[in-house]
């Protein structure tokens, strides 16, 4: 492994997708106290965690919506949050 390819090139995050999706939801991409993690670095599943709580916080609570999408990414995100956690009631705000 040479000195180039050891580099983290994407910060605090373990991953390309883990820190493209928080840029997408405009989460802290320095602070990984912002973030619930036992690793050294943020996982995917870290930050997906917390964008799932910003979705089921506006199904169930009718909080803004955490970003601007289609109708077809809107069901999509409700159903796949409905059939992640099928004890929480969601109600389509």
């Amino acid at each position: 492994m040479t000195g180039t390819s050891a580099r983290n090139t994407f910060g605090i995050f373990k991953t390309k997708s883990a820190k493209l999706l928080a840029v997408k939801y405009n989460l802290s991409l320095y602070d990984k106290n912002a973030y619930i993690h036992t690793g050294r670095f943020i996982l995917y599943t870290d930050v997906k965690f917390i964008v799932d709580n910003l979705w089921m916080d506006h199904f169930m609570y009718g909080t803004d919506k955490p970003l601007d999408v289609s109708y077809d990414e809107y069901s999509y995100i409700y159903h796949s949050l409905e059939y992640s956690y099928p004890e929480l009631y969601f109600s389509f705000a």
